[in-house]
């Protein structure tokens, strides 16, 4: 009975601190509660069976909040196409010939490809998907950031890609992004996230992508401030929606 009570206690306490941040790490509560990694995970998924949290990589995230897994690109494709078309499109209008412009991985500014049409352009992506679609228009030079393969986005990430991004400067960045919430660009995967600060950084122009599905929601990882961005999104975004965002940055929509 004493056991029921404590871990009772415990799972209370988890909750309350998922309560005041949103996101948990395994590692911070264990510390907090001086118990041990697989304690925690046994009373997250308990929690999770409960619907009272979801399970992330490394911890765990409030129900409204999180993403529950990593979805894979074919997935993520038919996701809000329309949506995604639609900002792709703005995408292509904003990219201007003949600058160095880096696309991200991810399947909105993949659709990008099927838009360019004519115009002379000059890209670097780190995305396998993305180079497939648009090696084979004469009228876009495309180099590949090659490094470590993830599979499940199709993006390069690792050491090789970021000693390679180190060293380079583009004139244009656009990134997707899995969530926003509270003026913070989040995505999953923290190899994808620290390589996506650098060539944000490394650009003299700086955009976030996402449709407004995404908004009000984290990920696993926060990788960038989206003060330090533009920010396109879709017509459907809300005006609640619009004046969160507007705190930190422009929209283009």
């Amino acid at each position: 009975m004493e056991k029921q009570m404590l871990k009772e206690e415990r799972q209370k306490i988890i909750l309350d601190k998922l309560k005041e941040n949103d996101i948990i790490q395994v590692s911070q509560m264990t510390d907090l509660l001086d118990v041990t990694d697989m304690t925690i995970r046994r009373d997250l998924k308990e929690l999770e069976d409960r619907n009272l949290l979801v399970r992330i990589h490394g911890g765990a995230s409030k129900i409204e909040k999180a993403r529950p897994r990593e979805f894979s690109n074919e997935e993520k494709l038919l996701q809000n196409k329309d949506l995604k078309i639609e900002i792709a499109k703005k995408i292509n209008e904003i990219m201007a010939p003949d600058q160095n412009i880096f696309l991200g991985a991810g399947s909105t500014i993949e659709y990008v490809s099927e838009f360019i049409g004519e115009k002379k352009l000059n890209i670097f992506t780190n995305s396998l998907y993305l180079f497939r679609k648009l090696v084979f228009l004469d009228n876009v030079n495309i180099k590949l950031i090659g490094g470590e393969f993830r599979r499940v986005t199709g993006a390069f990430v690792g050491p090789l890609s970021l000693d390679l991004v180190a060293k380079m400067r583009f004139n244009q960045a656009f990134i997707g992004v899995n969530g926003i919430n509270k003026g913070k660009a989040y995505t999953y995967s923290p190899e994808e996230g620290i390589l996506q600060k650098m060539i944000l950084d490394n650009s003299f122009d700086r955009y976030l992508v996402a449709d407004s599905s995404k908004l009000g929601y984290e990920d696993l990882y926060h990788f960038y401030n989206i003060e330090d961005a533009r920010f396109i999104t879709d017509s459907k975004i809300s005006p609640d929606q619009s004046s969160e965002i507007e705190k930190y940055t422009e929209i283009i929509r």
